[in-house]
């Protein structure tokens, strides 16, 4: 059965990268944000919140299209905001 990629939300390691301003791409506060996040980190992150994913390891940031740096697609009924707040939590214990 094919999913409802309606559902399915992008999230990409620059949302959670400390380093970089609201401009260039962080979506999350510094506060939820850490050094060089990858997207390993981030699969860690969905999994230890029994988030239903798929990894695309070769995918590009739009802004930063010379960074092959991945994405995930996560399936959640969460706004993208929420998901992000979580994701960001995780990945800072």
């Amino acid at each position: 059965m094919a999913r409802d990629r309606d559902r399915r939300k992008v999230i990409w390691p620059s949302y959670f990268d400390i380093g970089l301003s609201r401009a260039e791409g962080r979506r999350v506060p510094k506060a939820q944000s850490i050094d060089n996040p990858d997207i390993e980190k981030l699969a860690d992150a969905a999994k230890r919140l029994k988030l239903d994913f798929d990894m695309e390891r070769e995918k590009a940031y739009p802004s930063r299209w010379w960074k092959r740096e991945g994405r995930l697609l996560i399936d959640s009924e969460l706004p993208k905001s929420e998901l992000l707040v979580k994701i960001g939590k995780t990945l800072k214990k």
